[in-house]
């Protein structure tokens, strides 16, 4: 038997929809813990912030982050 999470030619493969809050709690504990971050999940990391950044303003992002 096979686990729907694993795809014997690409590893591993979960699907998940993010809403607006959970990506702005992951987006700050991200950042919050940058150094902290293995590199398995820096890709993961920038495109959190990545979607921040594309849905708000210079100004919203900064003081989103602030």
């Amino acid at each position: 038997m096979t686990s729907p999470l694993i795809d014997s030619n690409n590893g591993f493969n979960l699907e998940y929809r993010f809403n607006e809050r959970e990506i702005k709690i992951l987006a700050k504990l991200l950042r919050n813990h940058q150094e902290e971050i293995p590199d398995g999940l820096v890709n993961f990391s920038m495109k959190i912030e990545q979607a921040i950044y594309n849905s708000m303003s210079i100004d919203e992002a900064t003081a989103f982050y602030s």
